[in-house]
């Protein structure tokens, strides 16, 4: 079985290193990142990790080699440091809320329902 893994940062490199660590669970591991250096070292570094199951084999692709993947695993994600304006964390639940998490009251969230009962 063939398993990719979208985006190589803390968790996808923790993806893999877990399926490799598990062994017998796929044969193949596609890593695919937006930067390919870095899917090419994180790929290296756990081709080193393989000898704990040495019927995995892992290396770095492009998206074309996920297309017969049995399952895609997808840990990309924005960092939400480098995200986060400078006056504080935005809401991110969909409340519409565009003040600091720190600031918000019933006049400056539009979903003051949600404000109400603890959720913006």
């Amino acid at each position: 079985m063939k398993v990719g893994v979208v985006g190589v940062g803390a968790v996808g490199a923790a993806t893999v290193l877990s399926l490799i660590e598990r062994g017998g669970m796929c044969r193949e591991i596609v890593v695919v990142d937006r930067t390919t250096e870095r899917a090419n070292g994180v790929a290296t570094d756990m081709r080193y990790a393989t000898p704990l199951s040495p019927t995995v084999d892992a290396r770095a692709g492009d998206y074309d080699a996920l297309s017969d993947a049995a399952l895609v695993i997808i840990t990309a994600g924005v960092n939400e440091k480098a995200a986060a304006p400078p006056t504080g964390p935005i809401h991110r639940d969909g409340c519409g809320c565009s003040t600091p998490t720190r600031g918000c009251a019933p006049t400056s969230c539009p979903s003051s329902w949600r404000w109400r009962r603890g959720r913006c």
